[in-house]
């Protein structure tokens, strides 16, 4: 098995798109393409919870009697396959403030201020233990 994660991102986005049904992380790690690209199932986890973050992919609440352990299943945006879940998830992160000019978002300890031509970032500290 490869550790090279690099080419991960694309393999994922192919698969995702030539799915008929909502896969999850562990249907993605059984393919030989993603396997050769990923360390371990929670990899592929961690790739498509960024994905979703990134607002590339909707996710749903794994269906019940299913034998994965996985908590979600991730279509491609777009993909109108026979399988669509009404209650897909996209990532919206809390809205703090919505002007024209700013959009000022809050999502754990960061802080997104998104101007038009400008992104600022602000992360909180996590404290000494």
């Amino acid at each position: 098995m490869r550790n090279d994660e690099t080419g991960l991102f694309p393999v994922l986005e192919a698969a995702l798109k030539a799915a008929k049904e909502p896969l999850d992380a562990n249907d993605l790690y059984d393919m030989p393409s993603i396997k050769n690209h990923a360390a371990s199932m929670n990899r592929v986890s961690d790739y498509l919870g960024n994905l979703w973050r990134k607002g590339f992919v909707t996710r749903s609440p794994a269906p019940k009697g299913r034998d994965s352990r996985c908590l979600w299943v991730y279509q491609w945006k777009g993909n109108k396959g026979p399988k669509i879940y009404d209650h897909a998830l996209e990532y919206t992160p809390r809205v703090i403030a919505d002007r024209p000019s700013v959009l000022i978002t809050e999502e754990g300890n960061t802080i997104t201020l998104e101007f038009p031509n400008l992104v600022i970032v602000v992360k909180g500290k996590i404290p000494p233990k």
